[in-house]
């Protein structure tokens, strides 16, 4: 069986369309996990209308904890084989279930599949997303010393040699072992509010010895205005110092830092470039300038950062290298300019 996970924080605008593709499904076999984090919309009440109507759709309310508290809860009350997550304002493909529940992949730890962009404020499933019948779904596997490869590419992402680019980083369009996550006690930390994702992603392929990647894409992730990646978090410098810290403790822990060093540091100065981009000089923040400075100067003296300087050639695209060579001759000015047209572009994509 597969245990499909949804927390819900008022989104009852987009939560019929995210449980009726589940829903549609052609596996059957499945439980939906409805975990209301303290909604004040109608989210509570839609969902109970659902867990009433079908009896494989369970409904657990909490007070607001967060998504990661509720992710975990939903882990703890699964009886799947399978724990897949979804957002309660995305959606998923027809197939998807069915592609996890396949013989063939029985015997992996994990799945692996794309996800598509979806920018729309349809309310209902639509149906042109499922897959066309009989096309194959063709898994390329990974097993023992060739999973490095996919846990390098937590840390830096590239395409596989294939071309192939799924993001190994979002906890979505992919399935997980209930079993791995038990026995290692793998869990989404509460502590960390952004990026969280990562670190719970890295943890279980540190544990996992195989993997099927399926060039199939199966979850559309809706992007809108009140997406909470759209506001400004003035404790993002914080949050990404105690990340940092985590998969640093993570990857010492299971005796893979040296294989991954490289990997790390290049996530590290990716880590510093997105705090100054996306928080100590984003148009949004309404703090002084030399207050922004002074968290600059914080920034130099964590070790984590001035350890991964001399990785700046080495790794990362030529913009980045020319934002951390600035940040590092603590040109504040110059920094802050290549930041705020980094930002509008980000913006654009």
């Amino acid at each position: 069986m597969i245990s499909v996970i949804i927390p819900v924080y008022n989104t009852e605008r987009y939560l019929n369309r995210c449980i009726d593709s589940v829903l549609a499904s052609a596996c059957g076999d499945f439980e939906v996990i409805l975990v209301n984090d303290g909604s004040s919309d109608r989210s509570p009440e839609i969902c109970s209308e659902y867990a009433e109507r079908d009896s494989r759709i369970r409904l657990i309310t909490q007070k607001n904890q967060g998504v990661s508290a509720a992710r975990n809860r939903g882990i703890c009350e699964a009886m799947g084989e399978w724990i897949v997550f979804l957002d309660a304002d995305d959606f998923i493909s027809g197939d998807f279930l069915s592609l996890v529940a396949r013989p063939e992949y029985r015997h992996m730890d994990f799945i692996l599949f794309q996800f598509a962009i979806h920018s729309s404020n349809v309310s209902t499933v639509s149906r042109d997303t499922d897959a066309p019948k009989g096309t194959p779904a063709v898994a390329h596997c990974y097993q023992g010393d060739g999973m490095l490869p996919l846990i390098r590419r937590i840390l830096a992402p590239l395409p596989l040699d294939d071309g192939f680019a799924p993001d190994f980083r979002t906890p979505c369009a992919r399935a997980y072992k209930k079993s791995i996550l038990d026995q290692y006690a793998i869990r989404f930390s509460p502590d960390i509010r952004i990026g969280e994702d990562l670190l719970f992603n890295l943890e279980y392929q540190l544990k996992a010895g195989s993997c099927a990647v399926i060039p199939r894409t199966v979850y559309f992730y809706d992007v809108h205005g009140d997406s909470s990646s759209h506001h400004f978090s003035p404790w993002l410098h914080e949050n990404h110092a105690r990340l940092l810290q985590a998969v640093r403790d993570v990857l010492d822990n299971s005796g893979m830092f040296a294989a991954l060093e490289q990997d790390y540091y290049s996530y590290a100065l990716e880590n510093l470039t997105y705090v100054l981009i996306r928080e100590i000089f984003s148009p949004h923040s309404t703090r002084k300038y030399r207050e922004s400075r002074k968290l600059c100067q914080e920034m130099r003296r964590n070790r984590m950062y001035t350890d991964a300087f001399s990785y700046n050639r080495k790794t990362g695209i030529l913009p980045r290298k020319i934002l951390v060579s600035f940040f590092r001759l603590k040109c504040c000015l110059i920094v802050k300019f290549i930041s705020g047209i980094s930002y509008v572009y980000l913006q654009k994509r």
